[in-house]
């Protein structure tokens, strides 16, 4: 079940390639942690005094009983790497709820940036806890914004990956019961995005420990409190696979798009059709003459790559001019890369040239 095992990618997707790695080891998804890292952070929110939501507070948050588990400290630890006056821990905390739900080969969730980070913890008490009643559950989820059908589609769609520890929640698995790892999947396919999550639940035969075994006599049955707060309507829907995905890429949206009223969001994310990258210029032969290098990516998902005959950069000087003698540098092939949802071909771009001197 726990295989760790597989080609690695490097940067912010590594942390979830494949989408049952985790580099704590055996037993835990990192993709599962980073899902439920985005619940928490939004769940204090409060969308009619504008406050709270994906704000980063849960860094201040993580030693609270409603917050219990190793995953807040190690996804947040993990986002710091990423952290810059450009990029938000909020917006990191967004991202990564796409991150992890493409790499589960979940639908897209599409992102906007802009969040603010929050310099002091949010209020205690109102993410939801396992032991609350249906009534508490649809009170909390309603301050963030969302009604029955939305609290049951979001606790589907972020539990359809990953489980519940033990060391954790004793009261739902209890500590020993689950060897190696103490550690129960909620639906039958652990790490994959999919609806087994639905099916299960409706056709009556879901192991979910949040559902069934021993949460029930403790009264911490919580998923089978929201999944069948409304009679079952909204789950038997989401047992349509197609209906699943697009439930899930809205209300995963919806989600990490509870802010603060101040927050102006940018236009959606998406890749550039071409992009340099890396360019760095270098003083060579005592400051005689200059070494241009640097990449070109061109994003080829709806453009073949054999329709790139070639790339070059066109100089121009800061005034829009071009007199500079050879003005067009030319690429040579260095490669193809993609992501989750966008092929690129990259070119590799290298120019010498002489160093003009003026004085002012």
């Amino acid at each position: 079940m726990f295989l760790n095992s597989g080609y690695r990618e490097s940067g912010f997707a590594g942390a979830v390639t494949p989408c049952d790695f985790s580099a704590a080891g055996p037993g835990r998804i990192t993709a599962a942690e980073w899902i439920r890292t985005v619940f928490h952070d939004m769940a204090s929110g409060n969308v009619y005094a504008g406050t709270g939501g994906v704000d980063a507070s849960i860094m201040f948050e993580t030693d609270r009983s409603e917050n219990v588990g190793a995953a807040f400290n190690s996804s947040l630890a993990f986002f710091a790497n990423y952290y810059s006056t450009q990029a938000s821990v909020s917006d990191l905390i967004a991202l990564s709820m796409y991150t992890a739900v493409r790499s589960c080969g979940g639908p897209v969730v599409q992102i906007r940036a802009g969040r603010i980070d929050a310099t002091v913890a949010g209020p205690e008490g109102f993410v939801p806890v396992p032991q609350d009643s249906t009534a508490t559950f649809e009170q909390l989820f309603a301050m963030t914004g969302f009604s029955t059908s939305d609290m049951i589609e979001m606790t589907a769609c972020g539990h359809t990956v990953g489980g519940v520890h033990a060391v954790d929640f004793p009261q739902i698995v209890p500590v020993g019961s689950a060897p190696p790892y103490d550690y129960v999947a909620i639906d039958s396919t652990i790490a994959i995005f999919d609806n087994r999550v639905a099916v299960e639940w409706i056709a009556g035969n879901t192991t979910d420990p949040m559902s069934v075994g021993p949460s029930v006599a403790a009264g911490f049955n919580s998923d089978a409190k929201v999944f069948g707060a409304d009679g079952n309507v909204t789950m038997q829907a989401l047992t349509n696979p197609t209906t699943f995905a697009s439930t899930c890429s809205s209300i995963l949206q919806r989600m990490i798009e509870v802010v603060p009223s101040e927050v102006v969001f940018t236009d959606f994310i998406v890749a550039y059709e071409v992009k340099p990258t890396a360019l760095q210029l270098t003083l060579l032969s005592g400051g005689t003459s200059i070494l241009f290098t640097g990449l070109i990516r061109v994003r080829t998902t709806v453009r073949p790559a054999s329709n790139i005959a070639s790339v070059q950069l066109i100089y121009t000087d800061r005034n829009g001019g071009n007199a500079c003698g050879a003005c067009t540098i030319s690429t040579s092939a260095a490669g193809t890369t993609t992501g989750f949802d966008d092929s690129f071909e990259v070119g590799s771009l290298k120019c010498t040239s002489g160093v003009r001197l003026s004085e002012s």
